[in-house]
Formats: structure tokens, sequence, C-alpha cells
């Protein structure tokens, strides 16, 4: 058992799932012969059992560690190994909202060092802000914010750009709500000039149809807080209300 494996993890309750999630951590290893990303890549892995599994005393120091410590664990090892947790169908939603507030922390501390996995990140939390669930929808919106903090604009209209224009109505969507959780962390003038350019496209009714829907989104995000950005916005809309599209006339 885990508990034989390795003698610090002894006591925390395993899942099914967690056999093959954590199985890494399951093998016996001298520690001494790994590389330093295999090293790297185990101590993480250990700290996320602690903090999805562990008792409330092993939690909030694995937290506390994972956080303190996330440049010199290195953005790929805590990014590769929390984002499958976060995938998994098994997952319940106090474990969700657990590492929810790892990748928080965690995105805060990395900063810039999170740029070359934007997009694997979004991937992944993108399906969280079109859930049914309100708490869902929620944790995926901070998670974005963070993200968009930590990467800054540029990073974030790159990773986002190519699925404006997205045949699959749902990806349009939940790039809609990211771009408008985007502009709402940073700033909104800073995100007008990139959805002017995608209104002005002659090219792909699905890419205009997704400007809109961003207006929309943040509008209903910022709610009494889009009012300074009002005239801006609908300047912005003007040209689809008046296009002979009947796309975007709906």
């Amino acid at each position: 058992g885990l508990g034989e494996a390795n003698e610090e993890l002894t006591g925390i309750t395993m899942k099914a799932e967690d056999y093959q999630m954590f199985s890494k951590l399951l093998v016996k290893v001298d520690e001494k012969t790994l590389s330093a990303d295999e090293a790297r890549e185990r101590k993480v892995l250990r700290l996320l059992l602690r903090i999805k599994n562990g008792t409330p005393a092993l939690r909030k120091t694995a937290l506390r560690r994972i956080t303190t410590r996330a440049r010199e664990l290195g953005a790929g090892p805590l990014l590769n190994c929390s984002l499958p947790l976060l995938m998994s169908p098994a997952l319940e939603e106090h474990e969700r909202h657990l590492l929810v507030k790892v990748l928080d922390r965690v995105l805060q501390q990395l900063g810039p060092l999170v740029r070359p996995y934007v997009h694997q990140l979004l991937v992944v939390v993108e399906p969280l802000l079109i859930d049914a669930d309100f708490c869902a929808r929620a944790e995926g919106r901070e998670i974005v914010a963070n993200l968009a903090k930590a990467a800054g604009l540029a990073a974030m209209l790159a990773a986002l750009r190519p699925d404006i224009d997205s045949e699959d109505e749902m990806v349009r969507s939940a790039t809609a709500r990211s771009l408008a959780v985007v502009a709402s962390a940073l700033s909104v003038p800073a995100m007008v000039p990139f959805l002017s350019a995608v209104v002005r496209s002659r090219n792909s009714w699905c890419a205009r149809q997704t400007a809109a829907n961003t207006v929309q989104q943040l509008a209903l995000l910022l709610g009494c807080g889009v009012l300074p950005h009002l005239r801006t916005l609908v300047a912005l809309l003007v040209p689809l209300v008046s296009a002979d599209d009947e796309h975007m006339q709906a």
C-alpha cells in the first residue's frame, strides 16, 4: 500500500481513483537517483495528495508549503500534476474547491512564469465557465482572473485568439466568458482595441458573434461597474447591429 511505499504518506486516505492519479508515489524509489524534474514532480504530487486527502493539519501545512515554494518547485511540475487532477470526473466538489485554492495561490506566486502554460490552463478551466453549477462557474472565473493577472493581457489574448472563430458554439461561448473575465480583471479599455478589430473582421461571423457575446458577458460580470465603459462598448457593437447578417442581428 501507499504507507509501505512511502512512510511520509502513511495515514492518508486513498480512494480508488487516487491509485492511478498518484501512482508514482506508490513506487518506492531512492530519491537520490531521480533527476531534478522527477524529484520536483514527486514533491508536488506528495503535497497535492496531502491537500486533497490529508487531515486538516496536514492539508494546511502542505498548502502553505506548495505556495511558498511554488517558484522552486516550478511551473511545469505544479501545473502538469494539478491540472489532470482538476479534470478528473471523479473529483468531488470540496476537492475541486481545494485544487482551485492551490491553483490560485500558485499562479500568484509564479507570475509571468505561467505564460508558456496559459493555453493548457485554459483548456482545463474554460469548461468550468459554462458549467451548470454556480460554484463551478465562480471558481472558473477566479482561476482565469488570477491567470490573467499572472500572465498579462498579451499572453491571454494570444491563447484565446484561435478560439474566437471556432465552429463549436460551446468553445466560442467559453472563449467569450474568458475574454470578459480577463477584461474585468485587467482593464476594459485595454481589451477594447482587440474587440474592435474582431468586430471589423469580415472573414468570420463566428468571431464577430464572440465579440458581441464578450461585451454581454462583461456587462453581466461588472453590473453597474460597466457604466464608465458604456459609451465605448455600445459604439463597439453598432457595426454589428447595423450589419446585414442574420447571425449578428439575432
